[in-house]
């Protein structure tokens, strides 16, 4: 189909040659022309309306060419690779043979192949329940920028837009971004992350206030802590045992010597009398 197209478009430039020489233009730009613009290869898409976008860029570029309607969809359709151009292979094969092509015919299966109904409902949910959450500003705007292309009824307005993009806004900064007078999208985004850049430079502040003011209280607890108690180190000294000392003192000990029965004691001298102590 392209050689055909490329041999129309030749003898057509053959006529225009003639047609220019009797005082006309050119009446088509080639597929070189439209190469030299450099177009946007399609293969695959993460978010849907990446195909719409690739359509837009394309149909900007025929702005400055002069092609026919079904030139637009023959020279588009050498820009589809890998899963895309096995998609248009499969869509040609259920055509009539030699069928002729048109802009919006090529337009329209490639939308509803690659921007479904059902998905754009989800997109579109997407948008409404988006909150800025623990996302910083920039990327909160990113996803807010990239999903209101689903709810164009949300954001064709700058008061709509702007309206949109406060609902999603984290609490503090919504606070602190109450009393804005902004009337535009951007002045409001400017000032917002002015705030939110001051907000970070405050929490900050505030941590390395609590830090110094932790190690100062607890250098402080170790000034004034009370030793630990420690019991006093009690030395014994080792007594050996002591040995008995066989020395006699001179003093004598008292005994009592029991008599036989009937002894009077009296039997001698040295015997000493009844019930009477004795001394060695």
């Amino acid at each position: 189909m392209l050689n055909e197209a490329m041999q129309t478009m030749a003898q057509q430039n053959r006529g225009g040659r003639h047609a220019h020489q009797g005082g006309e233009a050119n009446q088509f730009s080639t597929f070189k022309d439209l190469q030299d613009m450099k177009p946007p290869l399609f293969k695959e898409v993460v978010e849907p309306l990446e195909a719409d976008e690739w359509l837009n860029t394309l149909e900007q570029k025929f702005c400055l060419l002069r092609v026919t309607e079904e030139l637009k969809a023959e020279y588009v359709a050498h820009q589809l690779e890998g899963k895309a151009g096995v998609w248009w292979s499969r869509y040609r094969t259920n055509l009539p043979t030699n069928a002729v092509v048109t802009w919006d015919q090529f337009k329209t299966p490639l939308r509803n192949t690659y921007i479904p109904q059902g998905l754009m409902t989800i997109k579109h949910t997407e948008f409404m329940n988006l909150t800025q959450g623990t996302k910083s500003l920039t990327k909160y705007l990113h996803a807010f920028n990239n999903l209101s292309r689903y709810a164009p009824e949300m954001a064709h307005t700058e008061v709509k837009k702007l309206a949109s993009f406060k609902r999603g806004l984290g609490p503090m900064l919504s606070k602190n971004m109450a009393g804005n007078k902004s009337t535009t999208f951007n002045e409001f985004v400017s000032d917002a992350l002015t705030q939110e850049n001051s907000n970070a430079v405050y929490a900050a502040s505030k941590k390395r206030k609590r830090a110094y003011e932790a190690g100062a209280s607890q250098s402080k607890a170790q000034v004034t802590r009370k030793p630990a108690y420690r019991p006093p180190n009690v030395v014994t000294r080792y007594r050996p045992p002591q040995k008995k000392s066989n020395v006699k003192t001179g003093v004598r000990k008292a005994f009592i010597v029991a008599l036989p029965r009937g002894a009077t004691g009296q039997g001698g001298p040295k015997t000493p009398p009844d019930n009477r102590p004795s001394f060695n």
